[in-house]
């Protein structure tokens, strides 16, 4: 017995049979003679009363330990009743479910009501009351094995006229040789044999239970065994008969008419959905917001319906948002959708997933859930069959989720956004002006979202200019109004992330926002936020794992790199103007480029062979003598992997220090201790404006 989630301790084999009596009778009262009876079957001894009394007081103690209410066993004038709401119980919930399932038998749905009675059987998790000495107890346990082998022959009679006789022929094999006297679950058995093109066995499992009653009880088979002989001998067609048709659901949203390919994301997707598994396929595609997953998706799964001929579900769970869907809803609207009417959805989430289960049993379907939060989001949701597949979209890469395929999608090539913006705006217009089209792709970062937007706003404006357009973008304060447009707005979609974080979370972030380098080590993050590396780097994976951050890789210490791409600079930037004070965008702009520029003057001083310079490097914050080691064992290649962020930081202070001047270096250059990036991925990522 569980108590919530807590089980319940009971522990002398008498506890255990008054409690078993007082369950039996939940809701009622058990009179203070048939807990007697039970316990001593007819011989009490002169202190029955006392030693109920006992028990009942050690029950109440063990519910008490276990966090129940002091009035669960409440006393009354006869003898004792459990008050307990009847839907713990799963007598009464067995009885509930067996009762829907014939409800819905009655209205001719057979795939509906096996699934409601498959439910109810779930419910036994053993023989019953096995572990109870009580001639009384056992009893109450025959009698509720009879039921369950009754609601067992009901279900696999249903499922057998819904033509899956061939699916159960290993079960009730299992079943008749437990039972080999029950002529009801061997006659199942021969249709089961005789559907599969099995007549001699069928033939064979008669002639044996025949032997069987005839030796044990003296008796001729009965009716139904005796029809199910001669049907098989005369070879008359056994046929399943035809079950209510199932709706075939087709929820997939429509798929974008100017959709430019991504060959090899496709592929994988496509792979992953259709390979052959012992268990479901699952694939989830992920990236950072706006980076045109949900659209990808959503292609593939279109391409894909004929290999899911029974239908194809879908549901955006918004999960980066801060209202996301119920799974429960979810899972109301996926029954709807096969035909289940709103009176027989259960109440309970795990009865609606193991109905949602049973329509998928061995049914082809594609079920697409978009913008996915984690595996707790998603668990009802997920098919246990093979059959089926599940396609996801995240801002995360649902490493929680067990047997996922991962798909990363990143920013649009050039070429891919120029595509796009070709079907959009048209043919020539896009050739007429191919330099401006190349500054509008730079400035949209290449996410599908924003190169759209642009897109959508060149159409709209058939008298604008490409170069025009490419100017506004020039301006890093008119950027995101420029590509927002109409459903296109940039800060609709990522306003829902930002909002979500703490405020440590959102203070890291606005400090990556302020500076203006394209890649950032976690140490002066630390510094501008005046918090130890080892508690900001966990900071920073959780800003990767929601696509507000990038991992630009590690530098040859191992310190974690990051990146922000440009967009994302750029509204971190106008958040920190209206939601930080001016004090405090000024402090986290000091304390990194003192950092920065404090640790280039010792590096400066190493490089022209001061004896003691390594002592001598000055660490504006304790945050920076983490770095000293660093800058100490190689100063020039630090000098060079920093030289972005010291000229930011001798621009914020309005001095300059003496550091090389080569192109910023390219993340995964062995020489600089780079490893992780890819190169292709940072022309998204450029400074933003200045925030001091």
């Amino acid at each position: 017995m569980l108590i919530g989630d807590t089980p319940v301790v009971v522990g002398k084999n008498r506890q255990r049979i008054v409690l078993t009596m007082l369950l039996a009778g939940a809701g009622r009262i058990v009179t203070v003679g048939e807990i007697v009876e039970a316990l001593w079957a007819g011989r009490p001894p002169r202190t029955a009363a006392e030693q109920v009394q006992t028990c009942i007081w050690q029950l109440r103690r063990s519910f008490a330990l276990a966090g129940a209410a002091a009035d669960l066993i409440e006393t009354t004038s006869p003898g004792y009743a459990l008050r307990v709401d009847p839907q713990t119980v799963d007598a009464h919930r067995f009885n509930e479910q067996v009762a829907d399932a014939r409800s819905l038998a009655a209205q001719g749905d057979r795939t509906l009501a096996a699934s409601r009675f498959r439910c109810a059987l779930s419910l036994f998790r053993g023989p019953v009351l096995a572990e109870v000495d009580s001639p009384a107890v056992q009893a109450i346990a025959a009698k509720w094995e009879e039921r369950r082998l009754s609601v067992i022959e009901e279900c696999i009679d249903l499922e057998l006229q819904c033509g899956r006789g061939r699916e159960l022929i290993d079960e009730l094999m299992a079943l008749v040789e437990r039972y080999p006297l029950r002529e009801g679950l061997r006659a199942q058995l021969m249709y089961g044999l005789y559907c599969a093109d099995r007549r001699a066995e069928a033939l064979e499992v008669y002639a044996a239970g025949r032997v069987l009653l005839v030796d044990e009880l003296g008796l001729e088979p009965g009716p139904t065994l005796r029809e199910m002989h001669q049907r098989v001998l005369a070879g008359e067609p056994v046929h399943a008969l035809e079950d209510t048709p199932v709706n075939v659901p087709a929820q997939l949203v429509a798929d974008l008419p100017d959709y430019v390919g991504r060959p090899e994301h496709e592929r994988r997707i496509r792979a992953a959905l259709t390979a052959e598994s012992q268990g479901a396929r699952i694939c989830g595609v992920y990236g950072k917001w706006s980076s045109g997953k949900s659209a990808m998706a959503l292609h593939v799964a279109h391409q894909l319906r004929d290999e899911f001929p029974d239908g194809q579900l879908y549901a955006d769970l918004r999960g980066s948002r801060p209202d996301p869907v119920d799974v429960g809803d979810v899972l109301s609207c996926f029954l709807r959708s096969f035909g289940v009417a709103d009176t027989a959805i259960p109440k309970e989430l795990a009865e609606r997933a193991a109905i949602y289960r049973s329509l998928l049993d061995r049914r082809r379907v594609l079920i697409m859930l978009d913008d996915v939060l984690g595996a707790g989001h998603v668990w009802p949701l997920i098919p246990a069959t093979p059959e089926a597949a599940l396609l996801m979209t995240s801002r995360s890469n649902l490493s929680d989720v067990p047997g996922n395929f991962p798909v990363e999608v990143g920013m649009l090539t050039v070429d891919q956004s120029v595509e796009l913006l070709r079907k959009v705006v048209g043919v020539h217009r896009i050739a007429a002006e191919p330099e401006a089209v190349d500054q509008v792709v730079g400035a949209t970062g290449r996410l599908a979202l924003s190169v759209r937007a642009a897109a959508a706003r060149l159409a709209s404006r058939t008298h604008l200019k490409i170069g025009r357009l490419a100017q506004r973008l020039s301006d890093p304060d008119r950027r995101l109004d420029e590509l927002s447009h109409g459903a296109f707005d940039m800060r609709s979609y990522l306003a829902p992330s930002v909002e979500a974080l703490d405020p440590d979370t959102r203070r890291v972030w606005y400090a990556a926002g302020m500076l203006q380098v394209p890649d950032f080590g976690a140490w002066v993050i630390a510094a501008a936020v005046d918090t130890p590396i080892a508690e900001v780097e966990p900071i920073l994976e959780h800003l990767v794992d929601r696509g507000l951050l990038d991992v630009a890789g590690t530098d040859h210490m191992g310190v974690l790199r990051c990146r922000m791409h440009q967009l994302m600079g750029l509204y971190a930037r106008e958040r920190s103007l209206s939601e930080l004070t001016a004090a405090q965008r000024t402090g986290m702009l000091d304390r990194a480029t003192d950092c920065w520029l404090g640790l280039a003057q010792g590096a400066e001083r190493l490089l022209k062979g001061e004896a003691g310079a390594s002592g001598l490097i000055e660490c504006p914050t304790s945050v920076c003598e983490q770095m000293i080691e660093m800058v100490t064992s190689d100063p020039g290649a630090w000098l060079e992997l920093e030289a972005e962020g010291l000229r930011f930081a001798a621009r914020h202070r309005g001095r300059l220090p003496r550091v090389p001047a080569p192109a910023r270096p390219r993340l995964g250059r062995p020489e600089l201790g780079i490893v992780g990036a890819d190169a292709d991925d940072q022309d998204g990522v450029a400074a933003v404006p200045s925030a001091s």
